[in-house]
């Protein structure tokens, strides 16, 4: 009866193991992050294993799509994470203030919607890249995030990627995720006591 009733856990063989993986997946704080090819190569199911992640994200979209995502996923989650803009400017190397500032309002948009459901909430602002990448405009960006995103924590990566850790001139290597993984993980982690029970991650 309990096999039929939880189907999940195969009869024959010791249900030990597969009840850790459930217990293990039920006890995990959720992770959602949304953003474009950043996110979508972003290796969370092992870097920031002890969360369970989803990732919403494409390469190529610009904040337009990613605010579509935000208002389609109707779900709750324990933390989340934006990240986007790059692509808003691809080809674009003389951005106007005002086209800067309508990246950051979808921004915005989408970061107050994720306060609705989300408990924790954060952002990722970009780091410096290189030609041919639109690099005005990401200073650009970086710089009014400043300004006018500090209504939630935001990760500052120009901090913390450099160039050694980009694959071509905008994308991060192994270790340049690496980075962002500790980074996002060292912001949530404080929240989830649960995560300490086994003993602090490395």
């Amino acid at each position: 009866m309990a096999c039929i009733a939880f189907s999940l856990i195969n009869c024959d063989k010791d249900p030990s193991s597969d009840s850790e993986k459930i217990l293990s997946f039920i006890s995990k704080p959720s992770l959602a992050m949304y953003g474009d090819s950043i996110v979508a190569s972003w290796p969370s199911e092992e870097q920031l294993s002890e969360f369970n992640t989803y990732r919403f994200a494409t390469p190529g979209i610009d904040t337009t799509k990613i605010l579509s995502y935000v208002q389609n996923d109707k779900n709750r989650y324990d933390a989340c994470l934006y990240e986007g803009g790059i692509n808003d400017f691809l080809g674009n190397y003389s951005p106007s203030q005002s086209q800067v500032d309508a990246t950051i309002d979808r921004q915005i948009q989408s970061i107050q919607i994720l306060q609705t459901r989300c408990n924790h909430v954060f952002a990722l602002n970009l780091w410096n890249i290189k030609f041919p990448w639109p690099s005005l405009a990401v200073a650009m960006i970086t710089a009014t995030m400043k300004e006018r995103v500090q209504f939630v924590p935001r990760i500052d990566t120009e901090l913390l990627i450099t160039d050694d850790m980009l694959t071509d001139g905008n994308h991060p290597n192994r270790n340049g995720y690496l980075i962002l993984s500790n980074a996002v993980g060292d912001q949530i982690r404080p929240y989830f006591p649960i995560l300490y029970l086994n003993g602090p991650e490395n």
